[in-house]
């Protein structure tokens, strides 16, 4: 399920990264046909199969495993003969959005995805995805540091925590698991982190907009473009893995010492 974007702590950049003679270049995500379609595999692939179908179940599309159906979209890998279709045929990359092209900033990115439609939250989320874009100076040379050093600052965590709406007794307090911590050791309703491996979180999450779908990989991986190492930081209201509030903050070290990236928050109940 696609909620839409929203977010009181959002606001759009009001300049945009132009290309030549003041023009907007065209963003490199193309529509592929994948809302409600039959879509077949064939060949070698970089994900896993059951990530891929997965992948696509998320848009009510159906994956199938005969080729000679009535298929159309085929997602064509590696080391795959040539094969005669009527369906449209894609690559891995074009299905997930992996491209060479990378912006001038990854918030003037996420700026201009905003600014044309796209929503950008959670699968399943219940709640109002994208907050903002990050863009915060830092003196911290560690990643990790920097991440919790803006998030115990961040007015965005800070009202999600306090909207949240579970608080801990104190026999709740003593079960807490060994993954996660306390943002504030002294205020357990301020939240709990844990850090999350990038690579399996960026299947969590797309941006979507009408029938264009720019994957979290996709994101993730031109964030990485933009700003090296990535890392992601979970703050939950509850220490539990699904807990009702989360919000996710993703970001890396540009070569300027500022902390890039977005945060994210998820609700489910």
């Amino acid at each position: 399920m696609i909620k839409p974007t929203y977010s009181p702590f959002y606001q759009a950049a009001d300049v945009l990264a132009s290309g030549a003679g003041g023009s907007q270049p065209l963003l490199p995500y193309q529509p592929i046909p994948l809302w409600g379609a039959s879509v077949a595999f064939v060949g070698e692939f970089d994900a896993t199969l059951e990530t891929l179908r997965t992948f696509c179940e998320r848009f009510d599309a159906e994956v199938v495993a005969d080729l000679e159906g009535d298929i159309t979209l085929l997602v064509v890998g590696n080391n795959v003969p040539t094969l005669e279709t009527r369906a449209t045929v894609c690559s891995e990359a074009e299905l997930l959005n992996l491209t060479d092209w990378v912006p001038v900033s990854f918030p003037t990115l996420m700026d201009r995805l905003i600014a044309e439609g796209f929503d950008i939250t959670f699968r399943s989320n219940e709640g109002d995805g994208f907050q903002a874009t990050v863009q915060w100076s830092t003196d911290s040379t560690e990643l990790s540091s920097a991440l919790l050093a803006f998030a115990r600052q961040s007015e965005i965590v800070q009202h999600i925590m306090e909207e949240a709406p579970r608080r801990y007794s104190a026999r709740q307090l003593a079960k807490v698991s060994a993954d996660f911590a306390l943002l504030d050791p002294q205020d357990p309703n301020q939240g709990w982190y844990q850090f999350l491996e990038t690579s399996e979180f960026a299947w969590d999450f797309d941006a979507v907009s009408d029938q264009i779908i720019v994957s979290g990989l996709s994101l993730l991986k031109t964030m990485q473009a933009c700003v090296g190492d990535i890392a992601v930081l979970a703050i939950h209201d509850q220490a539990l893995e699904n807990s009702v509030d989360a919000v996710h903050i993703i970001g890396g070290l540009d070569p300027q010492g500022q902390l890039m990236g977005l945060i994210l928050h998820r609700v489910w109940t």
